[in-house]
């Protein structure tokens, strides 16, 4: 009798799984993957920036005529009205071999900029729209503060060092 329900249910759990394979075969119900490949085509263009600089001719220093100005512009469009298409910041710095005996300021719009190892802070340009950012380099030099009896003579480089901003 042991046997004979063993068989029953064995039989019966053979003809459920039976059925439930017969219905799901014909309810259409699979399972598996589904990969979709999406090609996307882009037509983009890199941002063109636009910084000129503008400065004068350039300048004697010497022990009678100790102080000199230097006038030059710093702007973001070009000779054909265009702007830059992106914002960039960007610091002015003063290169000079004699810093005992010589020193600067530097002036924006009549407005001293502090300057910090010769460098100054950052200062922005916005994009799309014309800007002209003057300024004035006072060199001064002081001769009392030479060790060297001979006059110096070299060169002051200014370098406009410029970043693009992030954009989101």
């Amino acid at each position: 009798m042991k046997l004979k329900k063993i068989k029953n249910g064995r039989t019966l759990t053979l003809i459920i799984v039976t059925i439930i394979v017969i219905i799901l075969f014909f309810t259409g119900y699979s399972i598996g993957k589904e990969m979709t490949n999406i090609k996307v085509n882009t037509n983009t263009q890199i941002a063109k920036p636009i910084m000129i600089v503008e400065n004068n001719p350039s300048i004697d220093i010497t022990t009678i005529k100790n102080t000199g100005y230097y006038d030059f512009k710093i702007k973001n469009y070009n000779e054909q009205n265009e702007t830059n298409q992106i914002e960039l910041k960007y610091w002015i710095e003063i290169i000079s071999k004699y810093n005992e005996t010589i020193s600067f300021k530097i002036y924006k719009d009549n407005e001293e900029i502090p300057l910090e190892n010769n460098k100054t802070g950052e200062i922005q340009l916005e994009k799309n729209q014309k800007q002209d950012q003057n300024y004035r380099l006072e060199i001064i030099y002081d001769k009392t503060k030479s060790t060297s009896t001979e006059e110096i003579i070299q060169d002051v480089q200014i370098k406009v060092h410029s970043e693009q901003e992030k954009t989101i």
